[in-house]
């Protein structure tokens, strides 16, 4: 038996000219647990199709914080006060453009970029943490307006942009016991739900809390949680009002455990002076795209081994044998040698990723996936 993404085959002119050692990515398969009776079928691999360099083609700029690609085929990249638009057909950079590379309060300009989406009428939408608001661009990159939200959502772990142009965020709200928040085009609260992490200390609620979305042209929403492991499917009453209504893609509850007060570590530095920092590295879920067929992609960080962080990637397709009542069954899953961070799903199917060296530098990728 023989499953394969349908995925673009051939590379777009230029392309060629930027890549680094481009090629298969080595996947370790895993057998899934004994106790789901799930088959592996055949082998995962993932291809690096196109990259930006970060020793060389991103220099300018900092650290990573989204990527997405436009309606134009640019590819946008942002760091904390800046973004870049990228073009993948120009392999020397010459045709790249700074979208803005200050910070301040100007039309467009960033207190703290964080993620970075794709609005259902072409526009891009950036996650202004710093700001708590939302600034909306046009795919040239024309500053459109800005979307003050009413409180902040913290330490956020998706962003997506709703077939409604709702905007929803996964985060931490101190006061909120909720995981997942949805804004209309003006900033208006519409909601919230989906539990939080379980936490003695509110602060370590905050981090935990949240998980990847992403929004479908049908106008739901998955959203997979960081830890524990599960996914599920949320669909909106037509008006556009009253609470989503859930159904579970996968649950793997032994996968992944929650973080619980481990995610604050505290101690005392030499001057004898109390300090808290952050454990954002725990074992998570990070990304999870609706591909077509009705699977689902979920990719998991986690540190290996050795030390080192690797991603295992999953492959859901629709089962009415799935176990435990969910939607799916899992089909194909995988250890991923390179520990990419996955952004952000291209609509031929290919995805929008980084990869950092041992020297912190961030390069950006564009991958392709197959079944076999």
């Amino acid at each position: 038996m023989r499953i394969m993404m349908r995925l673009a085959l051939v590379v777009l002119a230029g392309f060629a000219g930027s890549l680094a050692a481009p090629g298969p990515v080595e996947v370790q398969s895993v057998a899934p647990p004994s106790t789901q009776q799930r088959t592996i079928l055949g082998n995962l691999t993932v291809a690096e199709v196109w990259v930006a360099d970060g020793n060389t083609r991103l220099e300018r700029i900092g650290d990573v914080s989204g990527v997405a690609e436009t309606p134009l085929g640019t590819v946008w990249i942002t760091t904390y006060s800046e973004i870049l638009a990228v073009d993948p057909s120009d392999p020397s950079g010459a045709s790249d453009v700074m979208i803005t590379q200050r910070e301040g309060d100007g039309p467009g300009e960033l207190k703290s970029a964080h993620r970075i989406a794709i609005m259902p009428d072409g526009n891009v939408a950036v996650h202004d943490l710093g700001r708590d608001a939302i600034e909306v661009y046009s795919p040239a990159g024309k500053p459109l307006r800005r979307v003050q939200l009413p409180f902040s959502v913290q330490w956020v772990k998706g962003f997506a942009i709703l077939a409604s142009g709702d905007f929803v965020l996964s985060g931490g709200v101190p006061w909120l016991e909720s995981a997942i928040h949805r804004f209309n085009a003006t900033g208006e609260h519409l909601g919230s739900w989906a539990d939080g992490a379980q936490a003695e200390e509110w602060m370590a609620r905050v981090v935990g809390t949240g998980g990847a979305t992403h929004a479908l042209e049908d106008g739901s929403l998955l959203y997979s949680s960081g830890a524990p492991h599960s996914i599920v499917r949320y669909e909106f009453p037509p008006a556009g009002d009253g609470e989503p209504v859930g159904r579970t893609v996968s649950e793997m509850p032994e996968l992944l455990d929650a973080p619980g007060d481990d995610v604050l570590v505290k101690g005392v530095d030499d001057e004898g002076v109390r300090y808290t920092s952050f454990n954002v590295w725990y074992p998570q879920s990070h990304a999870v795209f609706a591909l077509d067929g009705g699977r689902v992609l979920n990719a998991i960080r986690r540190e290996g081994e050795k030390g080192d962080l690797e991603t295992v990637w999953q492959l859901f397709e629709p089962s009415h044998e799935a176990p435990d009542g969910s939607t799916h069954a899992l089909v194909g899953e995988g250890i991923v040698s390179v520990p990419y961070r996955l952004w952000s799903l291209c609509d031929n199917g290919e995805i929008l990723a980084t990869r950092m060296d041992d020297l912190g530098v961030q390069t950006v990728v564009r991958l392709r996936m197959n079944v076999k």
